[in-house]
């Protein structure tokens, strides 16, 4: 096989020129026993031979003493992140496992060259919280690469998803505040991707042609697009927001309008922040628990980096799995 000198050699061009899938050139390099004496020896001879040079971030993956998960986060300075990574290293290391963390702000290229570079650096598998690439970028990387998409729905039947109840817990929030005989609901949403779960959950059980007005998924997103809804629409007593941190932008919002919360305008986040119960008011979210879900991604990949290593072909043809919904739970408190 021979590569132009301008383009750079890749594990997946050895695993190529080799006939071999690109798990068995990573633990040929990496010295491990789950491969013959004569694969190792053809591997590490193509990698010669094609000048194989892996990046300083495989390097230092490969120095781990156990194969490493790549973690893609959308904004890891959320604090809705940092609590999904711990039991994602929790887990991660009770599975022998290290962890390589990517900050991609929801765009598109970083996504896209965080999944490259984890491929390059021989990685096991990845957990991605993809807001921006499309189904047939994931399915592509899928069948490359042990993955499991976080809080968006399954690109195709072949890719494995956790994520939580988002339409569940949309409904409830939407029904509480029905409840508390609010009848002009509008959503503040934050949805920066192609999945938008939430969003058709609310229009579904609020009444028609209730209003939704898009930001950034912050405080300041959340305040900005309360401000906006809540001039054209007057008549709303009532957001529901797409996280916790529009919520806060939200009640900052109010405050400067005069607006009290919840007497003039109540509100409902998502996710359950620690933060949340210590608002003033009190924040009225739907609950999500953060822990359990990076745990559960974690299972959810060990699942399927255990099954193409039984693979030898590593196609990516395994079982379809099942999409994992995590319960959401409203927790009432006094915003709403």
């Amino acid at each position: 096989m021979e590569v132009e000198p301008s383009v750079r050699v890749t594990i997946d061009d050895v695993a190529r020129a080799a006939g071999v899938s690109r798990q068995t050139v990573s633990r040929a390099m990496n010295g491990k026993g789950e491969i013959s004496a004569a694969t190792r020896r053809r591997v590490l001879a193509t990698i010669e031979e094609l000048d194989y040079r892996p990046s300083v971030f495989a390097r230092g993956m490969r120095t781990q003493r156990a194969g490493t998960l790549g973690l893609i986060l959308s904004d890891i300075a959320n604090p809705f992140f940092p609590a999904v990574a711990r039991g994602v290293f929790d887990a991660a290391g009770a599975h022998g496992f290290s962890v390589v963390v990517h900050n991609t702000d929801a765009h598109a290229g970083r996504e896209s060259t965080a999944a490259r570079e984890i491929l390059e650096g021989g990685a096991e598998g990845v957990i991605g919280f993809f807001e921006a690439l499309g189904d047939e970028e994931l399915v592509a990387l899928h069948r490359r690469l042990p993955l499991v998409v976080a809080d968006r729905r399954a690109p195709a039947p072949t890719v494995a998803s956790v994520s939580s109840d988002f339409a569940t817990g949309t409904r409830l929030a939407v029904e509480h505040l029905h409840a508390q005989g609010h009848r002009h609901l509008g959503m503040l949403d934050g949805a920066v991707g192609v999945d938008h779960v939430r969003r058709h959950a609310f229009a579904a059980a609020a009444a028609p042609g209730s209003p939704i007005v898009t930001g950034p998924p912050t405080i300041t997103g959340g305040a900005a697009a309360a401000a906006q809804l809540l001039g054209e629409h007057p008549e709303v007593t009532a957001l529901f927001a797409f996280n916790d941190l529009m919520a806060v932008g939200a009640i900052r919002a109010l405050r400067e309008r005069g607006r009290h919360v919840p007497d003039d305008c109540a509100v409902v986040g998502y996710d359950d922040l620690t933060l949340a119960a210590d608002l003033d008011p009190p924040l009225t979210t739907v609950h999500t628990d953060k822990y359990e879900l990076g745990r559960t991604l974690v299972e959810a990949l060990d699942a399927i980096v255990r099954a193409r290593r039984r693979d030898t072909g590593d196609t990516g043809d395994t079982p379809d799995p099942e999409p994992r919904l995590l319960p959401a739970t409203l927790v009432v408190r006094r915003s709403a």
